[in-house]
């Protein structure tokens, strides 16, 4: 009876601990920086470069400015603080917050309470003077998992041979080349400081998003036919080409970079890239009515019967595309009075529609 009463007490003692203090975290995914010192690694970071599958920071790869991250300790136990200041649509934005230390030496974790987000943090390697690099590991309170490496500097700029180590480990984790983002040194901004940015209102062609947050990791993935001697015709996505192709799978395991229908794989694993690839069309026959994003003139377009789009610009009903492209005609309508279009290429435009296109008023 004794032992019963303090295996519970021991049961409740370590629940009050956990609602306390940190969750019950896994076992570490990464090996962290072999006898990671902690009063060595804080201080000023520079965030020159990140390898990411979410299409928000793809969206804005070309214009990312280098941020700045500063930790600290404070007094409360197993806590450090951390100030991020970075330069986001034209505003120097600063936040503060703390990370949790855990029990592995280089192993970090926080919560975003703004986007619901638990993230798991391992500097994988430093040498504390010059960079470092970090793996997250991030999971939303709906499930959804993703993966980023950040690469950190003590200054603006970093070795070209820490570059290349940086640009391998991401292919390790699964990761194509084309997710990393090299981020431009625009100095230190003032927190709340507004910096004239390029006006982008007059971009030929809406801004754009996909409906699903994150873009996994699996679609950049080689398609895997599995152990089984199926020859089932299904779809990858690849991400080189930007479209979804056919291969042989074999009908058992393989990896998530499978769909059974080309549509399935598109919804999956399209990027907002999707708002940059032209008008291709090509006879078909058999297949469903589809619809494409016209950059020339900003709206969503159906194709004629017999004729299909040949790349990832392809959606099977207007409202899909336009919740996809985040359409407004109103705003792009107006954003072409302000360009100077080639009358040639207007007409071809015009040309092109009238013999693919269905008129709007179908």
């Amino acid at each position: 009876m004794q032992k019963t009463a303090v295996l519970v007490s021991l049961l409740i003692l370590g629940w009050i601990c956990a609602l306390q203090g940190l969750p019950v975290l896994p076992d570490p995914l990464y090996p962290t920086q072999e006898n990671f010192d902690l009063n060595k690694f804080l201080g000023t970071w520079r965030d020159v470069a990140v390898a990411s599958t979410c299409p928000h920071l793809q969206r804005h790869r070309g214009d990312m400015a280098i941020g700045k991250l500063q930790l600290q300790k404070v007094a409360v136990e197993g806590k450090i603080k951390m100030t991020r200041t970075s330069l986001r649509n034209g505003t120097c934005r600063q936040i503060t917050g703390d990370y949790e230390l855990t029990t592995t030496p280089g192993r970090f974790f926080y919560h975003v309470a703004r986007w619901g987000v638990d993230v798991d943090a391992y500097v994988v390697h430093t040498n504390y003077n010059e960079y470092a690099i970090v793996i997250m590991s991030k999971q939303k309170s709906s499930g959804d998992k993703s993966t980023s490496v950040k690469l950190y500097s003590r200054s603006m700029t970093v070795r070209p041979t820490i570059l290349d180590d940086f640009k391998t480990l991401v292919k390790q984790q699964g990761m194509s080349e084309n997710t990393i983002i090299i981020k431009k040194d625009k100095g230190d901004c003032v927190p709340g400081e507004q910096v004239a940015v390029p006006d982008v209102s007059v971009l030929p062609y809406a801004p754009c998003h996909s409906p699903s947050s994150v873009l996994t990791e699996a679609c950049y993935t080689a398609p895997e036919t599995g152990p089984c001697f199926g020859l089932h015709e299904h779809y990858f996505y690849n991400s080189s080409s930007m479209n979804c192709e056919l291969f042989k799978y074999g009908g058992c395991l393989g990896n998530q970079n499978n769909f059974k229908t080309e549509r399935e794989c598109l919804q999956r694993c399209r990027t907002e890239a999707v708002c940059r690839l032209p008008m291709a069309a090509q006879p078909c026959t058999g297949q469903p009515s589809i619809w494409a994003f016209d950059a020339s003139v900003g709206l969503c377009m159906a194709y004629k019967p017999g004729f299909c789009q040949t790349n990832a610009n392809k959606f099977y009903t207007k409202a899909e595309c336009e919740e996809y492209l985040a359409t407004s005609t109103t705003k792009i309508q107006r954003t072409f009075l302000n360009i100077n279009v080639n009358i040639v290429n207007i007409q071809q435009t015009e040309d092109y529609h009238k013999k693919h296109l269905k008129p709007e008023s179908e």
